[in-house]
């Protein structure tokens, strides 16, 4: 940003008051699109007041089509070739309506930092260069009015007269002519454009390299009438060229030709690496069109920042060769290909990585399938052993006190097995909810009022060990619900265990439902306890635990809200967790509970 000292002095030595009220907007902006200096015309156009828009940035007075296309496109080109000349753009004023501008940009550096200088014209050309033309009418009628007040003035001299109607006849031949010429430039820019735009629009909204390419060559060629129009695609190191896609007026082909870079023409490729475009006269082979000739040649890069990607290449006879508006709308083109020819590149190497990720996840689970099924057998075999272990010891009397290391160490060994047991049940199931086979036992005419406080009941004296209140809220006469039983039961369990396991002692846990406009709702709440913002999105991941969020230290696998998500989604509830001023509440919704 350029340092408040410096913009005063811009201001100061180069005319302020001259460029403050110039007849078309100036704007100033750093890379950084920080707004230094505005005009008081650009001011009154967008119906700002003074200093109102400095210090801003450029994307406040943008629309937010404008704004895409400041970020990916003008700014962008702006960078790229320090200029950018007729580019449409919406600007918002303060009232809130678009104002269409045309802006011109140049890039600067003052005092060791880069701007951008704008100027925004109302787009009023259309009808600027209408007035000409009707001005030039106007000239050419008030000549023929003045040639009729000569001839009435001097009839006597013929020779005069002759004489001033044959530089009148020329001055309206010349003055024809010149409205021609204008009235062909206009039309053909404002095709350009049109053309332009078309093209823009398509390859914006694609992802697909091969249909970015295909649209660019075949709307330039038949936009532009020229025999052949091909765009080639560069290797990574820059050695060989493949044409991709082609339009040509006659029958032949050279899709999918691959070349080296330097010959058959060392001296264009050069050219075209240092993104540069090169016309030309040069004698076309057979196997472009069906004899040799002498044609006019326009190559193009299609590059950006990052390097050069391909190039467009256009032919036509010799005797009608490119201007300057033709080269500039094929290095417009060939820029914004370069843009979606990027883009498309990012895409496709984001969808490689998901399927990548994809396919890493499937092993995952496979694999902890499989771990899952292959420790079930010995861990229920050492649960049985242990079992038959404490029959058999019993006799002996080693539990008979409860402080013995023998009987400590039968606990943990017990409570450690039934852990690890419960930890594969829990992988198993999430596996066979993964799969998405197995089907609902659907039961009719649930009573939540009964139901509820069943799930509930073996949490009653845990809270109870904890220093904890349970509470149950279940209102009379709640409509019967239809569900899955043991699915809605495990949902319930689970959430009562976790709000269990993470309430302080003295605070209170809350079972409850409600009827709502649309459905059904079951809440579990607890208080004392806040989930962090940005972990309520990541609770229901697989494994995921909340850092330092377990008073009484129990531990877990991360497991159990996955499940929740998991059982909440096969019978079509939708689950969600609100957490604020001390409360944490899971919210179970049912759409249709009858």
């Amino acid at each position: 940003m350029l340092p408040e000292a410096h913009c005063q002095q811009f201001m100061m030595g180069h005319g302020d008051e001259l460029l403050n009220t110039a007849p078309c907007g100036f704007l100033s902006f750093t890379d950084d699109g920080t707004i230094m200096i505005v005009n008081a015309t650009l001011l009154e156009l967008l119906g700002y007041e003074f200093d109102a828009l400095r210090g801003r940035r450029m994307e406040s007075i943008l629309p937010l089509a404008s704004r895409i296309f400041y970020q990916t496109h003008f700014f962008p080109l702006l960078k790229l070739h320090g200029k950018a000349e007729e580019i449409y753009i919406s600007v918002r004023s303060k009232q809130g309506t678009d104002v269409p501008m045309l802006v011109n940009a140049v890039r600067r550096e003052r005092a060791g930092n880069f701007v951008n200088d704008c100027i925004f014209v109302p787009m009023r050309q259309r009808i600027q260069y209408e007035a000409e033309i009707l001005q030039a009418k106007k000239t050419a009628e008030a000549a023929i009015h003045a040639q009729n007040l000569a001839n009435a003035a001097l009839e006597q001299v013929q020779v005069e007269l002759a004489a001033k109607q044959l530089e009148l006849l020329e001055l309206n031949a010349q003055l024809e002519e010149q409205v021609e010429q204008r009235t062909a430039q206009l039309q053909q820019a404002l095709s350009f454009e049109s053309l332009l735009q078309r093209i823009t629009d398509k390859v914006r909204d694609s992802l697909d390299e091969g249909q970015i390419l295909q649209t660019a060559v075949q709307e330039l060629g038949v936009g532009l009438g020229i025999e052949y129009c091909d765009a080639a695609i560069y290797n990574a190191d820059q050695t060989l060229v493949s044409i991709a896609y082609t339009y040509n007026q006659t029958p032949t082909s050279t899709l999918g030709q691959v070349q080296k870079i330097n010959p058959p023409r060392p001296v264009i490729y050069p050219s075209l690496l240092q993104g540069e475009a090169s016309q030309f006269c040069a004698i076309t082979p057979d196997w472009l069109i069906h004899s040799s000739s002498q044609l006019a040649s326009l190559a193009c890069p299609i590059y950006d920042d990052q390097g050069i990607l391909g190039d467009l290449w256009l032919f036509r006879q010799k005797e009608g060769s490119f201007n300057n508006l033709e080269i500039r709308l094929v290095q417009q083109v060939a820029n914004h290909c370069a843009i979606a020819m990027r883009q498309s590149r990012l895409y496709q190497a984001a969808q490689l990585q998901v399927q990548e990720l994809e396919r890493l996840n499937q092993l995952k689970d496979d694999f902890l399938s499989t771990v899952s099924h292959e420790l079930r057998t010995p861990m229920s075999s050492i649960k049985m052993a242990t079992q038959m272990l404490k029959i058999s010891l019993e006799p002996l009397g080693v539990f008979a006190s409860d402080s013995s290391s023998i009987n400590r160490y039968f606990k943990i060994l017990q409570e450690e097995g039934q852990r690890e047991i419960s930890l594969i049940n829990d992988l198993l199931d999430m596996t066979r909810l993964d799969s998405g086979t197995e089907p609902l036992n659907l039961t009719d005419d649930v009573i939540l009022e009964f139901y509820i406080p069943h799930v509930a009941e073996p949490f009653i004296e845990r809270t109870r060990n904890h220093q904890q209140q349970l509470e149950i809220k279940i209102p009379e006469n709640l409509p019967p619900l239809t569900t899955d039983l043991s699915y809605l039961e495990r949902i319930l369990t689970e959430l009562l265990h976790n709000a269990w396991k993470y309430t302080p002692p003295g605070e209170t846990i809350t079972l409850s439902a409600q009827a709502t406009p649309t459905g059904l709702e079951i809440l579990v709440s607890n208080s004392g306890v806040e989930i962090p913002a940005d972990e309520c999105d990541r609770i229901f991941d697989k494994f995921y635990r909340i850092p330092n969020n377990d008073p009484w230290k129990h531990g877990g696998t991360g497991l159990g809200l996955a499940l929740v998500k998991k059982f909440a989604d096969q019978l079509g509830i939708k689950i969600s967790v609100e957490s604020s001023y001390g409360q944490t509440t899971f919210i179970l919704k049912f759409e249709s509970y009858g």
